[in-house]
Formats: structure tokens, sequence, C-alpha cells
């Protein structure tokens, strides 16, 4: 519901996009202005902050949350918003700013923040103050972070993929990951950091049975089979590559 809530505040700043400060549009130089530009701004924002001030207090703030997070490249958990839900309508005013001032990065900001989320094993859906003071106090959950933060940072186009498809369900049964020139991650049960002679061992093992391997240049390639999975690090993972990339499955056909 958070999520889908910052899109549809997203297709808002978009109908008011060019008369905003950080509007990327604006009338050319042999166009008179229709409207007066001041009086225009004024009633976006006018109209942004209407449609913020129909959310609950905590949801503004939890979007605020994942904004700050994905822009700045933070740990959910340690996010300061710099307002309490006490004060709601400082959150709506807020809000309201940001989606003036991140204009159109306002949706990446938020997909960034939903996989460092994500990564982190937090559920939108919870309440805010779940969501704060998460430490990442053993291994495991420092390189959740790790990956999360290398996931918000990238684009799709900059991981290099392998599956492994399970021979008699035709599901994925284990995922490695690889951005740039940096080490693997792997992903089933557990997320750990294979080699790569490790990784080629493993191809070649699945490869004699009745596994198979896909390999993907693209985490959009690969978004379209992380359903139907087995394995905690599998499932999480899979929810985190889904957010950065903002997929949303297809409908089903009736």
């Amino acid at each position: 519901m958070v999520i889908q809530l910052a899109r549809d505040l997203e297709d808002d700043n978009r109908d008011t996009r060019g008369t905003l400060q950080s509007g990327r549009t604006r009338p050319s130089d042999d166009q008179a202005p229709a409207v007066d530009l001041a009086a225009a701004r004024a009633r976006a924002l006018e109209r942004l902050t209407t449609s913020l001030q129909g959310l609950e207090p905590e949801t503004a703030l939890k979007i605020r949350t994942l904004m700050i997070a994905g822009r700045d490249g933070q740990n959910i958990g340690v996010v300061d918003t710099h307002v309490s839900l006490s004060d709601a309508g400082a959150a709506f005013a807020i809000m309201a700013a940001d989606s003036s001032e991140n204009g159109p990065l306002l949706i990446e900001y938020l997909r960034r923040g939903h996989a460092l989320a994500c990564a982190a094993g937090i559920d939108l859906e919870q309440p805010l103050a779940e969501w704060q003071g998460r430490s990442a106090d053993d291994i495991a959950e420092r390189a959740w972070l790790s990956f999360g933060r290398q996931l918000a940072a990238s684009t799709a186009r900059d991981w290099q993929c392998v599956g492994i498809i399970d021979g008699s369900s035709q599901s994925l049964s284990k995922l490695y990951l690889k951005l740039g020139d940096r080490a693997w991650w792997s992903f089933h049960a557990m997320i750990d950091r294979p080699t790569v002679a490790g990784l080629a061992k493993e191809r070649k093992a699945h490869a004699r049975g009745r596994s198979r391997s896909i390999v993907a240049t693209s985490l959009d390639a690969i978004a379209g089979k992380l359903d139907s999975l087995h394995g905690r690090a599998l499932q999480r993972a899979a929810r985190a590559i889904r957010a950065r990339i903002g997929y949303s499955a297809p409908a089903a056909e009736h």
C-alpha cells in the first residue's frame, strides 16, 4: 500500500511537473505562458499537499523515510525524517517539499529505498517504529545491508545474473548476482559470497543432474522468474530486486 501511494503521488507530480521549480519542461521562447508561473506553482503545491493530507501521518513518514534512504543510500533503520508523528502538519508540508524538490527523481528514490527495505527484511506494512533502530549485528545482516546498498546505487543493467532452474519444478532454486567487477552474491536458504571457482563447479554439477542454469545480463531479465521460490534468502533477494526495478507481475488472464 505504501509503494502504491508513492506511485500515485508520482502520478500527481507528473501532471504538474511543468509548473514546479524542479520541472524539466519549460515553455519555449516563442510561446507565451498560458498562466502565471508563480500562481501555477502555488496551485500545484496545494494539490500535492491536499493529496498528502489524505494520508495517515505514519504513511506520509514511511514514504519520506523510503525517499531519504533511497536518495542518500542510508540504512532504513537510521533514517532521520526530522519530523515526529505527533506533528502531522509538518509531515505533510515536508512531504510536499520532497515532491516538488525531487520532482522526476522521486519515484527513483522511492524504488531505491524500497529495495533497501526489502534487503533489510522490513515489511512495509509494519508500524514505522519497527523500521527504526534495526541494527546489522550479525554477519548475515551486514551482508544484506551491503547487498541492499549495491542494489540501490546501481541500475538493472549493471548486474550479471545466473539462475539455477530445478529440473522437476522448473522454478528458480538458486540465484547468483554480480555487480560489475565486484564479488558474486548467492541466494538460497542463506545469503553467501561464493568464489568464481565455486560458482563454476556448482554450475557443472547442476548440468550433470536434472537442473539447468540461465544467464542474464540485467535484473529486468530475471525478475519475471522470481515466482514460487523456496529458500528464505532467495525470497528476500527476489523482493529486493523487484522493488528496485519497480516490477509488477502481469495480470492473470481470465
